[in-house]
């Protein structure tokens, strides 16, 4: 008896296997993104703490570029800015005063892994499709291989052709982050000054 117990336990703690369909959306999404010079959208970022369960909504515009160039634009409620130039990531909160630098290798960011086509999501999480939340849209359940305390499940959102609608993680403690992107168009031309960042003056800069 005790030993079945152990076993089943063991059972659950293993990641579930890689659904073959939801590998092929996997690919689907990555190809479509990967395929893009550039992309933007506008989003819409709600935020819940499992601790006080309340809710925070944040809007903005993202900007993709390829290779590895990336800026989020938060402008309501607060204005704030997360930019990638390819080399370094910066994010800015002028009400603050200061930035915060760090090389672009730690940005561990889930929406900007899906959106920039780089990342090999089947390499990090296993892939497992779930109920769509509406007609013309595949759901799919992420979970990563290793475990680890920032992220317990991604479920993400796509278009049949792999155009990525909304994304929704959640970690250990019950905090989840869901990002719905609108008016999302790919190859604009997005120009390279986007993607830089001049400090301004008067703002203390943090390594971080």
């Amino acid at each position: 008896m005790i030993a079945a117990l152990v076993t089943s336990a063991l059972l659950a703690a293993l990641p579930a296997a890689d659904s073959p369909a939801a590998q092929a959306v996997v690919r689907r999404v990555e190809e479509l993104h990967a395929r893009a010079g550039d992309l933007t959208a506008r989003f819409v970022q709600i935020y819940r703490s499992g601790l006080l369960g309340r809710e925070v909504t944040e809007r903005g515009v993202v900007s993709i570029k390829r290779p590895g160039r990336m800026r989020w634009e938060y402008k309501d409620p607060e204005a704030k800015t997360f930019i990638s130039d390819g080399r370094r990531f910066y994010f800015y909160v002028p009400a603050d005063h200061q930035v915060i630098v760090r090389q672009q290798d730690e940005e561990r960011s889930i929406p900007s892994l899906l959106l920039s086509g780089k990342g090999d999501i089947l390499g990090q999480f296993t892939a497992e499709l779930d109920t769509p939340p509406a007609e013309g849209l595949l759901r799919l359940r992420l979970t990563p291989r290793r475990a680890e305390p920032e992220i317990e499940r991604v479920v993400v959102d796509v278009e049949p052709s792999g155009r990525v609608r909304q994304i929704q993680v959640e970690d250990t403690q019950g905090n989840r982050s869901r990002f719905r992107f609108d008016d999302i168009r790919e190859n604009v031309g997005l120009p390279e000054k986007l993607f830089r960042f001049e400090v301004p003056a008067g703002v203390e800069v943090i390594q971080g």
